[in-house]
């Protein structure tokens, strides 16, 4: 759980698993030319999952926003075994 599923370069946007670390989707975005911009102070060690859960804010908020306005969507599975799929609000991401 913590590769980069796919990277449409026509609209930017990319397709991660939850159990990636930052450092990780920094190289892999940086090796294609690309920045997401979000980067917590724990960045090299914390995950894309910690950050939505955690509402994690990044030294470069003020230009990129904090993780929820970047996040487009997410799949979660509850502990129930229940898959939600969420889609990006103006709040945040939102069940659907």
């Amino acid at each position: 759980l913590n590769r980069v599923l796919w990277l449409n370069e026509e609209d930017g946007l990319a397709h991660v698993q939850a159990g990636i670390t930052g450092r990780e989707l920094f190289d892999e975005l940086n090796r294609r030319g690309y920045t997401m911009g979000h980067e917590p102070d724990s960045y090299e060690f914390s995950t894309i999952g910690g950050w939505i859960a955690t509402k994690a804010s990044g030294m470069k908020r003020a230009k990129y926003g904090n993780i929820e306005d970047i996040v487009v969507g997410i799949r979660a599975v509850g502990r129930d075994g229940i898959i939600t799929d969420g889609i990006s609000g103006e709040k945040g991401v939102t069940t659907a």
